[in-house]
């Protein structure tokens, strides 16, 4: 058991954000905004969702776009557009849409389908294809580690990776 005077060591690959790092990036964040065009769907407020029917669709501007390209995450923050209340469903504006294209356009989209298959004694495992294990290196005898994003997303990091 850990008393309150021992201290729990930072892994050196584990980045550390300072007060200094988050006050850069708010800045550079309003500069972005400043220099946008507003946006023709400010102030709209509870139009219908083209995905659930209901009123609740409107403006929004802390929206992110998250995509896996060509084996890559992008993720683009502070987007404007349109956001579902009632089942998140989003639709970016012009502005927003040009912002996505620029970062997204010449990427072909990636991933591959994995088969997930019963393993036995209730455990389920996916098997990973030749490509994949020949281009990433990847030998049975490597550990990983799992983080679910959501019910649908998850990412596997190769913790004895041979970069």
């Amino acid at each position: 058991m850990k008393t309150k005077k021992e201290k729990t060591e930072i892994p050196e690959n584990i980045p550390i954000i300072t007060p200094e790092m988050m006050e850069k990036t708010a800045v550079e964040i309003a500069k972005r905004r400043a220099g946008r065009k507003q946006s023709k769907l400010k102030g709209i407020k509870d139009i219908k969702c083209s995905s659930c029917g209901n009123d609740t669709m409107s403006y929004a501007q802390d929206l992110a776009f998250d995509v896996v390209l060509t084996g890559e995450r992008i993720v683009i923050s502070n987007l404007t557009g349109l956001k579902c209340s009632k089942c998140g469903e989003v639709t970016f504006d012009a502005n927003s849409t040009k912002i996505i294209e620029k970062y997204t356009a010449d990427r072909a989209g990636g991933g591959y389908e994995l088969k997930i298959s019963a393993v036995g004694g209730g455990k389920i495992g996916v098997y990973f294809p030749k490509d994949i294990l020949r281009v990433m290196e990847i030998n049975k005898s490597e550990k990983a580690i799992l983080t679910p994003l959501s019910k649908r997303k998850m990412i596997i990091e190769l913790l004895n990776s041979t970069e």
